[in-house]
């Protein structure tokens, strides 16, 4: 990725639509880069666990970090995963990213 000195990882010219944008469209924009952007320290917001139990499951939780979100998923039991079938084997986690779009 092409990194602008005075934009970062957005073009100039991305930057001049994201100004001109209505409110709350570059905040959209810029969370792809820095998910924490704009937000209260402490605030929550989503993140998404990927673990696999034979299968490959997905878990929406809350955090305000990323630390905080990997010590959620260090305790999360696989009762809170979406999985194509249940099977009561130990999970184990794959990764913990912020929820893409949010």
């Amino acid at each position: 990725m092409k990194y602008d000195p005075v934009t970062g990882p957005l073009s100039r010219e991305k930057f001049a639509e994201l100004v001109a944008a209505p409110y709350g469209e570059a905040v959209k924009e810029i969370r792809k880069f820095d998910p924490q952007w704009g937000r209260k320290p402490g605030e929550k917001f989503a993140w998404e666990i990927t673990a696999t139990n034979k299968m490959e499951g997905r878990a929406i939780i809350y955090a305000a970090d990323e630390k905080e979100a990997n010590k959620i998923a260090d305790t999360i039991d696989d009762g809170a995963f979406d999985w194509s079938s249940y099977d009561s084997y130990d999970i184990e986690i794959i990764s913990v990213e912020p929820l893409k779009g949010r």
